[in-house]
């Protein structure tokens, strides 16, 4: 088995609508998994969609059967930009009522600021070739992508806890969650300072502290509660 720690760096503002606040559309400081496995191209969605539906089951459950996963990505140091505009340069916006005033309809956009660094963890059956630069977000903003293979690993079992984030459908079927805290955000909120009784886990070296870090073993994507 080889894990991988990958470090993210965006050279430009990366927008996600995780939250609307009436005219107020804030990107959260965590990255899904799912929107880091389509960016690193290891899944594939359809570059046109009428529907405008995801099909996370269909693009993301091949890399189940090839024991690829991707872990949801933590700040390591993030700020904040907010623009402000007028919905009628902007392709993306929530489709508005007309108002029968003169007076131009506008929004807001909190955006993760360029340099923004975070960190994410790969377990994968295999080795795999993974690329430098990726485009991720609304505007499909570009970041560099650096990758740090992990070594002596050992696989254990027992009570521990995991600090970062975890998609919680990927987690909770193998493993026996005892607690967490919640990081809203579409399309599945994610669960952090996850504390597991008697599960499965991987032990590395933490680069960023002394003590070593325990991830858990056995997580694919899935799809349904």
């Amino acid at each position: 088995m080889q894990v991988y720690r990958l470090l993210l760096i965006l050279q430009d503002p990366l927008y996600f609508a995780t939250r609307e606040l009436g005219r107020l559309y804030v990107t959260e400081q965590y990255l899904h998994n799912y929107a880091l496995t389509y960016a690193l191209g290891l899944a594939k969605s359809s570059y046109y969609d009428a529907e405008h539906i995801p099909h996370y089951e269909r693009d993301l459950e091949p890399l189940n059967q090839q024991g690829i996963y991707i872990t949801p990505a933590r700040p390591l140091e993030s700020a904040y930009v907010t623009h402000t505009y007028k919905f009628a340069n902007l392709s993306y916006h929530v489709k508005m009522d007309k108002i029968s005033k003169n007076i131009p309809t506008f929004g807001r956009i909190r955006e993760l600021a360029p340099e923004s660094q975070f960190e994410f963890f790969i377990i994968s059956q295999k080795q795999i070739q993974l690329p430098k630069w990726i485009r991720l977000g609304k505007w499909m903003s570009k970041a560099e992508v650096t990758i740090q293979k992990v070594t002596k690993i050992e696989l254990k079992t027992g009570d521990f806890t995991f600090p970062y984030p975890l998609n919680p459908l990927d987690v909770m079927f193998t493993h026996q969650v005892v607690s967490y805290d919640v990081v809203n955000m579409p399309p599945v909120s994610l669960i952090q300072n996850v504390s597991i009784r008697q599960g499965q886990y991987y032990e590395f070296d933490n680069p960023n502290k002394t003590e070593k870090l325990r991830l858990p073993a056995k997580m694919q994507y899935r799809f349904k509660a």
